[in-house]
């Protein structure tokens, strides 16, 4: 082709010059020149038809050399096709593409030329979606099922992956028509549909297009439930861990029928036990949070709410109802953490008539403006936690959250006292009360009776508790609200971490255990965020109330930090957990506690003096009172 290209180039240079020179001679000899138009109609032809000439050279040896190691017939001709070459737009790698995918694809034999061609482009939004439109959709899904059926090979779990890849680079640039048809027209069976499931899970799709493909594989799903033929390989599991990769595609998804959420949680089970439908709805529910929009005009962040509450709802039913979760617990307790701020009103309100829908209401006590919030009937929400809290993932992410919330509570009333505010203080003490209480009944540790052995789920969400009061002060901490997942996952580990040390968990409990160890973490959470704000004074100098002016041992001119007895870090204002208070080097008990004795004997004997005594008794009046209903 090559040659034949050059050829061509010379005989149109030839003609071209030649031409000249006939059309002067018979001019000049005052012949009829006539006859030279056919040889300047060659020459426009020769002209014209060598782009294309070259053209079809790259096309050739794209598909030859770059896209595969060999091609063609025997003797080392190719068969061309011409009408996938005007489809693909005379384009050599889509041409190229085309022909050694398919080829690979039919063998199950993927050349590595093939593959890196591919991986190369599949971002490239322009090569992605002519590659997509010379396919068509029916030809995209037929390679998707091919790699399918050869799935045992790696290359061709490679090829999958960049066929996919490359779809969603192009998703945004296809029409209506072309969607529609990669979910038409199915063969009897599930690999169609999980041919282009397995390609929603790669790259990064429109959220339209995915969110349109995921309900039509649904549609799908649903009429093949009625009548199955073989065993699901797990078509709509796959569609949700796609669908977990794109938060408004999932709320989309999850929104756009009344029907779907009820669908996943009560009947249509995935073979995994809940894991991606999990991810799926965590993404919908937790990952998109604001206050924008109006219940008319919905934002994201009301959408999340709203189907929040939906969820516990539906939840709530199917206990009623004696049917088993479709939900692995940590999920469930991962979607709550993103919503305890709803939690502890819901725990400390009267009960509101409405069960499903979504709280405008601005908590005045705290920094600003909070998100739309999920509202739920206190008694299915305790129902649902109670079931969920029976294992000890789901218990850790809410108790952790509840702990950082309480926390953001008092750290904002502790800064308002500073302005001669102890109201919010002692306002957001009780609300965090009554969280407290509400989560802690539904982990069956508000109300132990004395002497009695724990249960084994008791057990460990007892541990869970006593990770959580020695650690709590040294959890992550963001500016705003609402926490997000990645920091609930930041404070599980640190929570699961100091559970598998040596922190007590004792057999048998005092019946006042729980709430004695919660007063003793509200004093700690209270305590530190008043030395935050300097209201025991300023650390250097220290101020007649401030810790480092009544350490034992502490001479004139020591340096506070060195002394043994010192229970704050290096700033003056921060307190130590109890596990770094705590000398585990030590071989006897009034060394190894040295340092929680130094700091009891601050706190609680008179000398935090009248900013700890203007707090303490009404902190603890408003805590009991809110965790007293959930402890009774």
């Amino acid at each position: 082709m090559d040659e034949f290209e050059k050829g061509l180039a010379r005989a149109e240079e030839v003609i071209g010059r030649n031409e000249q020179v006939l059309d002067r001679t018979l001019r000049r000899l005052d012949l009829d020149t006539s006859g030279l138009a056919a040889v300047r109609e060659m020459r426009t032809w020769i002209a014209a038809g060598r782009p294309d000439l070259r053209r079809r050279s790259a096309t050739i040896r794209a598909e030859r050399t770059e896209w595969a190691a060999s091609a063609g017939a025997p003797g080392g001709l190719s068969a061309f096709d011409e009408a996938l070459y005007g489809r693909a737009g005379r384009d050599p790698d889509v041409y190229a593409a085309v022909t050694t995918l398919t080829a690979a694809t039919a063998g199950g034999e993927v050349d590595e030329r093939t593959l890196a061609a591919l991986e190369k482009r599949k971002g490239d939004a322009a090569f992605a979606t002519a590659l997509m439109t010379t396919l068509g959709a029916a030809g995209f899904r037929a390679l998707m099922v091919q790699t399918v059926e050869h799935g045992g090979d790696q290359k061709v779990k490679r090829l999958q992956t960049a066929l996919g890849s490359a779809l969603g680079t192009a998703s945004g640039r296809l029409g209506d028509a072309w969607r529609d048809e990669l979910t038409s027209g199915f063969r009897v069976g599930w690999q169609d549909g999980l041919a282009v499931a397995l390609a929603l899970k790669q790259g990064k799709y429109d959220t339209r297009f995915l969110t349109t493909v995921a309900r039509k594989l649904d549609a799908w799903d649903r009429e093949m439930s009625k009548f199955p033929v073989g065993s699901d390989p797990g078509v709509m599991r796959t569609v949700m861990e796609a669908l977990s990769r794109d938060p408004a595609a999932a709320q989309d998804f999850f929104t756009g029928d009344p029907t779907m959420l009820r669908r996943f949680l009560t009947e249509r089970g995935l073979g995994d036990g809940g894991t991606a439908l999990g991810k799926a709805l965590e993404a919908a529910t937790s990952k998109l949070r604001d206050h924008e929009g109006s219940p008319q005009d919905p934002s994201r962040g009301y959408l999340s709410a709203k189907l929040t509450s939906e969820l516990v709802h539906i939840e709530a039913e199917r206990i009623d109802a004696g049917r088993p979760s479709l939900l692995k617990p940590v999920t469930t307790g991962r979607i709550l953490a993103g919503y305890i701020s709803d939690i502890d009103r819901v725990a400390q309100n009267r009960e509101n008539p409405m069960t499903v829908g979504v709280s405008g209401a601005d908590n005045p006590a705290v920094p600003g403006k909070d998100p739309w919030g999920a509202q739920f009937d206190r008694q299915e929400l305790r129902r649902v936690m109670r079931e969920a809290f029976a294992d000890s993932t789901a218990f850790t992410p809410v108790l952790a959250a509840q702990t950082a919330f309480t926390s953001l509570l008092l750290d904002y009333g502790a800064a308002r006292i500073r302005q001669g505010d102890r109201d919010t203080l002692l306002t957001n003490a009780q609300r965090a009360g009554a969280g407290f209480g509400m989560i802690t009944d539904a982990a069956g540790l508000a109300k132990i009776e004395a002497g009695k052995a724990l249960d084994e789920a008791q057990e460990r969400n007892m541990k869970i508790f006593m990770a959580v009061v020695n650690t709590a002060l040294v959890f992550p901490k963001k500016g705003g609200w609402p926490i997000t997942a990645d920091l609930v996952g930041a404070w599980t580990g640190i929570i699961e971490d100091s559970a598998k040390g040596d922190a007590e968990s004792k057999a048998r409990s005092n019946a006042n255990a729980a709430v004695d160890h919660y007063r003793t973490l509200l004093h700690d959470l209270t305590a530190q965020a008043m030395l935050k704000h300097d209201v025991f004074g300023p650390a250097e100098p220290p101020a007649r109330t401030h810790p480092w002016a009544s350490l034992e041992g502490l001479e004139s001119g020591d340096d506070p930090r060195r002394n043994p007895n010192n229970f704050l870090k290096d700033d003056g204002r921060t307190l130590m957990t109890m596990d770094e208070m705590t000398d585990k080097t030590a071989t006897n008990s009034t060394d190894k506690y040295r340092r929680v004795e130094a700091y009891e004997r601050w706190l609680y004997d008179g000398l935090s003096g009248k900013p700890w005594r203007d707090v303490e008794d009404r902190l603890d009046q408003g805590f009991f009172h809110a965790f007293a209903q959930y402890a009774a």
